[in-house]
């Protein structure tokens, strides 16, 4: 017994946000991915050691806040990066905090990988655009504040 219409599913299909975004992110984390092969490097843990470079010493709570991560997921990419030697977790002032920092290979890794990056950006603006990009950015982020609940 079917109790939808196939129009409505053409319609989610075409216009669903999660399923497009879903589909764009997969299709540019790949793009930036190999860029950053020759590294051993995944986009997530690039981005990782760049929040980590930022903001020094911050916490694995605030680390998936601002990637709007859920904790298990950030702590299995933590756990690889501190395994290769990209990062050190080290106890925050209680119990329940850990605290995320790069070390020397982290920063060596995040020097060789930074260049590739620049290729990869440059490359995304040229083929669509630095405006439509900043443009793109600026609504991405209206969007998860609008759906991200604390």
């Amino acid at each position: 017994m079917q109790k939808y219409k196939l129009d409505d599913l053409k319609i989610c299909a075409q216009t669903c946000a999660a399923a497009n975004v879903r589909r764009s992110s997969r299709a540019i984390t790949r793009f930036y991915a190999s860029f950053f092969s020759s590294l051993d490097l995944e986009p997530t843990q690039y981005s990782l050691l760049v929040a980590s470079a930022l903001a020094e010493g911050i916490t694995v709570s605030k680390l998936a806040d601002m990637f709007v991560m859920d904790r298990s997921t950030l702590a299995r990419n933590l756990a690889l990066m501190e395994k290769n030697g990209l990062i050190k977790i080290d106890k925050g002032e209680d119990k329940r905090t850990r605290i995320i920092k790069l070390t020397k290979d982290g920063e060596s890794a995040l020097s060789k990988a930074m260049p590739l990056w620049q290729k990869a950006q440059k490359e995304i603006e040229l083929n669509f655009g630095s405006k439509r990009l900043t443009n793109l950015i600026n609504e991405l982020k209206t969007l998860t504040q609008l759906t991200h609940s604390e």
